[in-house]
Formats: C-alpha cells, sequence, structure tokens
C-alpha cells in the first residue's frame, strides 16, 4: 500500500531540479533545520535519502562534487550477484545481491541483462566447480537452469570451452542520478557542489558549515543527526567532527581501461582469470567500447585517479591471453574506482565487500555499500538511524525509483537531474565519456552551447 500511495503522489509531483532550483534552495538554506543531513552523494547517500524522504522524513542531501563523481561512476558498471563472494563461501550476500539484481532489471529501465561467457582455460577454476558454482548461482537468482558447457568460440592456447549465465549492467552514475531525483521528487532537498567545511555539536543536535563551490558562499544548517556517506572520503568527514579517525577503513583501487568495440568484436561479456595472478577479470561490452578490468591494490588516497602505467599493463597482458591482438594504442580511455571498505587484512581481495555502519555521537557513517545492493542497504541503514530519530519508519520495498528520463537527454540533463558542468553531462548523465571512443570530445562544444542557452551565464 505504501508503495502505490508513493507512486500516486510523487507522479501528480512537478518535476524541476536544476541549476535554478538549485538556486532557489541556496537562497532559503541558511538556518534551516533538517531530520537528517546526508553528506555524500553517491548511491548510498542517494538511496538512503530517498528512503527516508519516502516516510516524510526532512533531509538535506549535499556533495561537494557532483552526484555520483567518486566511485558511483567508476566502477565496473555492472549489477551482479558476483560469483567471486560465492566462491568465498558468501551465500547470504550472494543471494541478497543477486535478489537486488532482479529487482533492478524488472523496474529500473538503465539496468538491462547481460550475458557473460566464463572461459575454462589453464589458469580458470576447474569445469566440475564452476558447473557446480553456476549451479548454485542460478538457484539463488531463483531460476533452476542447469549450465551448458560450450566448446569452441574462442582460440587460444589452453582454452577447452566456456559456460554462459546472465546478470545485467547499468550506467551506475546515472542510477545515483535516478535516485537523487527521485528524493527531489519526493520533496527532498538535494544541492550539488556544496561542500561540508565544519561539523559541531550543539545543545539541540549538529550544526553543519557548507561552502558553495561557484561563488564560495557559506551557509549554516543544523539537524538532528549527520550521515555520512562520503564513500573514499569518510575519514575526511568523521575526522572533522570527531578529529579522530576510522582506524579499519581500507581503501581499494580498480582501474579499467577502454578499448574500441570493433578491436574485439563481443556478443557477450567475457569473464576469466587472469593468468597473471588468478584474479577474476572482465571484459564488457559497453556502447562503441569496452570496458576491461579491474586491479584490487590497496591505496592511501581517496583522490589517487590516475592509471598507473603498472596497472594498464597488468590489465593488458591479462586480456592478450585471450585477444592476442590487443595493443596499448588500442586504448582510448581509462578510470579508476576507489572502493572505501571496513576490515582488516593484507590481502585487499579478501577483506569484506559488505557495508559496515558506525555511530559516533551524532554521526551515523557507512562504509562499502555496494551498487547492486543498495537498496537493501538503506533499509538496514533507515532501521538504525530510525532507532537513534525515535521514528518508525517503513522500509519495505524502498527505496523506489519514481524518475525516469523522457526526451532529449542533455535537455533532461540540465532541467532535472542538476547537470551544471560539461563533465557533470559527459560522464554522469549521458556516459559519453565511458562508451563513446572519442570519449565525447566530439560534443563538447554543444554541450558548452546547450548549458549557455539554458543558463543565460557562462559555463561553469
Amino acid at each position: 500500500m505504501i508503495e502505490w500511495i508513493i507512486t500516486m503522489e510523487a507522479l501528480f509531483c512537478p518535476m524541476e531540479f536544476s541549476y535554478f532550483t538549485r538556486k532557489r534552495d541556496l537562497e532559503k538554506l541558511n538556518g534551516s533545520f533538517f531530520d537528517v543531513v546526508i553528506v555524500g552523494g553517491g548511491i548510498a547517500g542517494a538511496g538512503i535519502a530517498s528512503l527516508l524522504s519516502s516516510n516524510k522524513v526532512k533531509v538535506l542531501l549535499v556533495d561537494k562534487g557532483d552526484f555520483a563523481s567518486g566511485t558511483s561512476s567508476n566502477s565496473s558498471k555492472l549489477i551482479h550477484g558476483g560469483l567471486r563472494y560465492l566462491a568465498q563461501g558468501h551465500l547470504l550476500l550472494t543471494r541478497e545481491l543477486l535478489k537486488e539484481r532482479n529487482y533492478l532489471v524488472r523496474n529500473v529501465d538503465i539496468v538491462q541483462p547481460m550475458k557473460f561467457d566464463i572461459l575454462i582455460d589453464v589458469d580458470s577454476w576447474g569445469k566440475k566447480t564452476l558447473y557446480m558454482g553456476l549451479l548454485l548461482y542460478n538457484i539463488l537468482g531463483g531460476k533452476f537452469r542447469l549450465p551448458n558447457f560450450i566448446k569452441g568460440k574462442y582460440s587460444y592456447d589452453g582454452y577447452s570451452g566456456h559456460f554462459t549465465y546472465e546478470d545485467a549492467a547499468t550506467d551506475d552514475a546515472l542510477l545515483v542520478v535516478y535516485n537523487v531525483a527521485t528524493f527531489v521528487k519526493l520533496g527532498g532537498t538535494a544541492i550539488n557542489y556544496l561542500e561540508a567545511t565544519r561539523i559541531k555539536d550543539t545543545e539541540k543536535g549538529v550544526e553543519i558549515t557548507l561552502k558553495d563551490k561557484f561563488d564560495m558562499g557559506e551557509y549554516s544548517v543544523s539537524g538532528k543527526i549527520v550521515l555520512n556517506a562520503t564513500g573514499p572520503w569518510v575519514n575526511e568527514i568523521y575526522g572533522s567532527y570527531t578529529s579522530e579517525r576510522i582506524n579499519n577503513l581500507q581503501l581499494t583501487r580498480g582501474a579499467h581501461i577502454i578499448v574500441r568495440k570493433d578491436k574485439l568484436s563481443l556478443d557477450n561479456a567475457v569473464v576469466f582469470r587472469s593468468h597473471l595472478d588468478g584474479r577474476q577479470m572482465f571484459v564488457i561490452p559497453r556502447g562503441e567500447v569496452v570496458l576491461i578490468g579491474t586491479t584490487d591494490d590497496f591505496t592511501e588516497r581517496p583522490d589517487s585517479l590516475t592509471v598507473k602505467n603498472e596497472e594498464r599493463e597488468y590489465i593488458l597482458n591479462s586480456a592478450r591471453k585471450i585477444f592476442p591482438s590487443l595493443t596499448s594504442e588500442d586504448v582510448v580511455g581509462e578510470y579508476v574506482g576507489i572502493r572505501p571498505l571496513y576490515g582488516k587484512g593484507s590481502d585487499p581481495g579478501r577483506v569484506t565487500r559488505d557495508f559496515y555502519v558506525d555511530v559516533t555521537g551524532r554521526m551515523v557513517t557507512v562504509m562499502g555499500v555496494k551498487i547492486t545492493n543498495y537498496r537493501n542497504a538503506a533499509r538496514k541503514i533507515a532501521r538504525r538511524l530510525g532507532r537513534i530519530l525515535n521514528v518508525d519508519l517503513k522500509v519495505d520495498g524502498l527505496p523506489l525509483i519514481l524518475y525516469k528520463r523522457e526526451g532529449d537527454e542533455i535537455d533532461s540533463a540540465l532541467r532535472n537531474e542538476c547537470a551544471l558542468t560539461v563533465d557533470d553531462v559527459l560522464k554522469r548523465r549521458v556516459g559519453h565519456f565511458y562508451f563513446k571512443t572519442d570519449q565525447g570530445r566530439s560534443t563538447v562544444e554543444g554541450i558548452k552551447k546547450r548549458i549557455e542557452d539554458y543558463f543565460k551565464t557562462d559555463v561553469k
């Protein structure tokens, strides 16, 4: 019943979420009081904001950059249960992920099924082991489907055949934007390029100082609690409140390269184990290109976003086992995602991929929320927030996505998705940076003109 009521209310709510609504929100922001102030506009913050707003909780969502400008736009862009997690014995986590995968495929237009060929060769998993693993994976995903072993199709030394299974893919940043737009549609306030610079306790709650990136204006708001959902930057926000650090937060780098699609001519995505170290790798056709990744190495810096030469060579050398003609000249782009993980261990591949919640004073910090599992994580975190706020929150079936893009994609990005810069459009609204061979360079001037015409001001 709650799902129907929320849907009907939101459907009849006029949708504008733009430079102009942002300006109006800033004008009335100073001195405002919110139940929850969420710092961090990635998938965790956006999903939780939407769920809370569905319950009429007064929420402010801010990000020091654009929405989804961190980890949530630099993943492998897959919605999947994670065969690796199953191999590590995490059956409940895999089941949760697959349940959420199925929901997103059924209900969100930008989440689409994708077939994967998982290769059997001298460096791979054993054929029988993989057969049983895929059978269990299918069952956990709600379908009793016997894996079918296929010979041929690929030709390289050591290859003996492959299994084909199904997961899904999305535009990760746009999925975040859909959630933020839903939050706004439900009455929430979301402001990008607004940085939390100071957080301190008061008698009635917590006071947050915010700085606008564009005019450097400062604003002060208050809330009952702060939700720190800043991904790799959680210790910066945590430290500004406590002067301490969360000790078990570990950051890992996931590097990807982007190559021309016509170089590999794939009909399905490919999963294989690197002959260099046994790491699971993906080769994923998307648009005009193919994404290949990923690495998994510790880093101390949340802004360490440049692909290193050794990472590029590792990915290329791993993929050359299957595609021997692949060269560095075929690389048209690359990117790095920083994963915030909570746990101990010296092997980044063994640190848990489940999320973790820390409550210190009036700050709730969330770490390790996966894009596939963000709805389930939002429900669990919301229950925790409800107890702190002493509010009975309805979480079943939430968060929903009530926003759907219609018409011209750039017009939608500017009018309904609060894109403010060319990068906002290219990287996080239309995906040209990731899915076009020229990474959108041919459309930059056109997008600048569209922004100028819409804002009637200089391009930021």
